[in-house]
């Protein structure tokens, strides 16, 4: 994650063990989460709603969405309604994840 002041943009954290190989993560301002579509490498091919902590980039939730090709997203983006739910569309059809 980067933070821009005058002088630029600067690294400010990183987090290697978070992979969200097909969703562009969404920032909420009201709850200070970065909200993402996360998987691992498992043979069961499970999908991920994760929220990592905007300041330090670590983890602060993760929930399973589901396992197989149907929560597979291709590329949907997530989107975040006014009540704190996320949405996304799959190939199984569109899954929604309240926040916690």
């Amino acid at each position: 994650m980067c933070s821009s002041d005058l002088n630029g943009c600067h690294l400010v954290w990183t987090n290697t063990s978070v992979v969200a190989p097909t969703v562009v993560p969404k920032l909420s301002l009201a709850t200070g989460l970065v909200y993402a579509y996360t998987k691992t490498t498992a043979l069961t091919d499970p999908w991920y709603w994760t929220a990592l902590d905007f300041r330090t980039g670590a983890v602060v939730w993760r929930s399973l969405a589901g396992s197989g090709i149907g929560f597979n997203n291709n590329y949907a983006g997530i989107t975040l309604g006014p009540d704190g739910s996320a949405y996304l569309g799959t190939l199984g059809g569109i899954i929604a994840m309240r926040d916690h």
